[in-house]
């Protein structure tokens, strides 16, 4: 029943794609996962594409790639840290998420207009008094990491599952967790007090 599964939010690094062709890794996770030959233990609820090195002309022109395949399998785009993107009325894009600072340095009416816009808003958090601001700043959910060692924060120590123990005792919002997670480890988190995981790196390379 899909009620057990893991809440599975995607988040895209094209430089780790074969090729650095983001499209096919998409469409390819997005294939097997409908035929049911991967992440049977997941619930896809959504892609972040996450490509943080292009300038808002690459990145349009890749959410209008992108977009297409989400429809296709229904799942919710969600743009990274382009709160400005001047998007076309055909978009229905899911949500967006944003760095904590990004998200605090926003002016309330800019923050406000957000929260209309989009349903979901997700922050990446790196402590509980992060976790609390934002929560009270109206976020929708929080990212926390990163959880397990992982390659893309190699110099750092992992803040482990008491992190995520911790903030589940204090937030009302879903909490996503990230950093190291994989299929194997997932359930890991949930039992921590996770809503979903958040996976990159695992993905990307498959």
């Amino acid at each position: 029943m899909i009620e057990n599964k893991i809440k599975l939010n995607i988040i895209s690094n094209r430089k780790l794609c074969a090729n650095e062709n983001l499209e096919k890794q998409i469409e390819k996770i997005f294939s097997a996962y409908k035929r049911k030959i991967i992440l049977e233990d997941f619930e896809i609820i959504a892609l972040t594409l996450r490509e943080k090195d292009l300038d808002k002309n690459e990145y349009l022109k890749l959410v209008g790639k992108i977009y297409p395949i989400c429809q296709k399998y229904k799942i919710d785009l969600i743009l990274h840290q382009n709160y400005d993107l001047n998007l076309d009325e055909k978009y229905n894009i899911g949500g967006i998420h944003l760095s904590y600072e990004i998200f605090k340095s926003l002016n309330k009416n800019i923050r406000e207009e957000l929260i209309r816009k989009y349903k979901k808003i997700g922050v990446s958090i790196h402590s509980v008094d992060e976790a609390k601001e934002v929560e009270n700043l109206e976020a929708t959910y929080i990212v926390a990491g990163h959880i397990f060692k992982t390659d893309c924060k190699k110099d750092l120590e992992p803040r482990g599952l008491k992190f995520i123990q911790e903030l589940s005792l204090i937030l009302t919002i879903p909490i996503f967790a990230i950093g190291g997670i994989n299929q194997e480890n997932s359930h890991l988190v949930i039992n921590s007090g996770a809503f979903g995981v958040c996976m990159m790196s695992s993905l990307m390379k498959h």
